[in-house]
C-alpha cells in the first residue's frame, strides 16, 4: 500500500485536498492533484501513477469521462470515478469506459480505501490475464517472429480487450445453456428457441473475434504468404456485394459505381476480399437504414482507386489518428457491436498489395475510405514481399 501511487483529478481545491489526506493518512502516496484533463494527462507521463481517481464533472473542454477513456487507452491505468450526481447519458457514456469502480460522494475515509483497494485487485488480475492471454496469442500468430516484449503496454492493452470481448460471448453461452439445464422443463418452446439463439449468436461472435485476430497475425506476419492472380475488380466486387448484401439482410443498399465495365489488375483475392468486406461492412453498419452506401471503382493506366462511402456517424477527428490501430474503437460507436480489428486488417492487406488507404470524415454526415492499388503484374508485385 505505502508504495501505491494515486492521481488525483478534481477541480474543487478543497475536496481534492480532502481526498489527499484520506489517501495519506491510508498509507497511499498522492502524486499529483489535477484539475483539468490536459494538466492530469501530463502528471500521468511525469508520474508514472499506479491508480487515477477522476471526478466526471472537471474543467476544460473534456470532462472526466473523456479524460478517462484516454488513460484507459495510453496507459492502461485503473481509473476510479470520483461522482455526486450525473445524468444517464453522462453515466452510460462512464460505463463504457470500463471504470475499475465508483466512489460516490460525500464519502469516508472506508469508502476511499474499499474503493482504491478493489481497483488494485482488480487491475492485477486482470493484468495476470493478459500475460496468459499473450502467450497463447503469441503461440499462433508469431511463430516466424522475434517475441513481443511482455510488458509492452500496447500488446497488454490488446489482450486485455481481447479477453474482455471474448468474456461477454463466453458469459451469455453460460448463462443460456444453465438455464436450458435447470428450467427446460418448465419453459415453452419459444424460450428455449430464444435461448439457442443467444447461444448460436455468441457463439459466431466469438468465432468471428477469432479469425480476425489470426487474420491480422497473418497479415501483420513478415513471411505472410502473397499471391497475387489477374483479377477482374469489377467482377471481384460484384461477388463481394452479393455476399455482403445478403447477410447484411438489404439494409441498408449498396450502389455499385464503377469506370470502365471491367478493370484488370494483380492481386491477392483473399486479402482484398478481407479488406473491402470489413470497410463495407463498417459502412453497412454505421449507417441508417434509409442511407445508402456507395462502392466506387476505377481505373487508369498505373492504379485501380476503390471508395466505399458511407452516410453515417461519422468519426471524430480525435479517433482518426488511431482508427487503423487493432481493437481501436471510435467513441461515438456505442452499442454497436465490434472488435476494433476489422480496419487494422483492411489497411495491413492493402500495404501488402504496396497500396494506400485514406480516409476522409466528418461526424453526423458519413465518411470516405479510399483505396489506392497499383495495378502491377505478377514479377513485380511478387518482388515486393519478403
Amino acid at each position: 500500500m505505502a508504495n501505491t501511487r494515486i492521481l488525483i483529478v478534481e477541480d474543487e481545491i478543497l475536496i481534492a485536498r480532502e481526498i489527499e489526506g484520506c489517501l495519506q493518512e491510508l498509507g497511499y502516496s498522492v502524486v499529483g492533484i489535477a484539475a483539468d484533463s490536459e494538466t492530469a494527462l501530463q502528471r500521468i507521463m511525469e508520474t508514472h501513477p499506479d491508480l487515477v481517481l477522476v471526478d466526471i464533472v472537471i474543467q476544460g473542454e473534456q470532462d472526466g469521462v473523456a479524460l478517462a477513456k484516454q488513460v484507459r487507452d495510453r496507459y492502461q491505468l485503473p481509473v476510479v470515478y470520483l461522482t455526486a450526481y450525473v445524468d444517464e447519458q453522462t453515466l452510460a457514456r462512464a460505463k463504457l469506459t470500463r471504470p475499475f469502480g465508483y466512489i460516490l460522494k460525500p464519502f469516508n475515509k472506508n469508502d476511499l480505501r474499499v474503493g482504491v483497494e478493489i481497483a488494485l485487485a482488480r487491475h492485477q488480475i486482470e493484468m495476470e490475464e493478459k500475460s496468459t492471454l499473450l502467450s497463447l496469442v503469441e503461440h499462433y500468430t508469431s511463430e516466424a517472429t522475434p517475441a513481443p516484449d511482455s510488458t509492452n503496454s500496447e500488446s497488454f492493452e490488446y489482450i486485455s480487450i481481447l479477453s474482455h470481448e471474448l468474456r461477454n460471448p463466453i458469459s451469455a453461452i453460460q448463462l443460456a445453456t444453465t438455464m436450458l439445464g435447470v428450467y427446460s422443463d418448465k419453459m415453452d418452446e419459444t424460450k428455449k428457441q430464444q435461448l439457442l439463439q443467444r447461444i448460436q449468436a455468441a457463439a459466431a461472435t466469438m468465432n468471428q473475434l477469432i479469425e480476425d485476430v489470426l487474420t491480422l497475425g497473418q497479415t501483420g506476419h513478415h513471411a505472410t504468404p502473397f499471391c497475387p492472380e489477374e483479377t477482374d475488380i469489377v467482377e471481384f466486387c460484384h461477388i463481394l456485394l452479393e455476399t455482403v448484401q445478403w447477410s447484411a439482410a438489404d439494409r441498408p443498399k449498396i450502389d455499385f459505381v464503377y469506370q470502365p465495365n471491367a478493370i484488370s489488375a494483380w492481386v491477392d483475392k483473399k486479402l482484398l476480399w478481407h479488406a473491402l468486406s470489413n470497410l463495407v461492412g463498417n459502412a453497412i453498419k454505421y449507417s441508417p437504414d434509409d442511407c445508402n452506401v456507395v462502392l466506387r471503382v476505377s481505373g487508369t493506366v498505373e492504379a485501380v482507386c476503390v471508395e466505399v462511402q458511407d452516410y453515417g456517424i461519422g468519426i471524430p477527428p480525435g479517433d482518426l489518428e488511431h482508427l487503423f490501430q487493432p481493437f481501436y474503437r471510435g467513441c461515438n460507436v456505442g452499442k454497436v457491436p465490434g472488435t476494433g480489428l476489422g480496419l487494422a486488417i483492411a489497411k495491413r492487406a492493402i500495404e501488402l498489395h504496396s497500396g494506400q488507404i485514406t480516409v476522409d470524415s466528418q461526424v453526423g454526415y458519413g465518411t470516405t475510405f479510399l483505396i489506392t492499388l497499383p495495378l502491377g503484374d505478377r514479377q513485380a508485385r511478387g518482388a515486393d514481399v519478403g
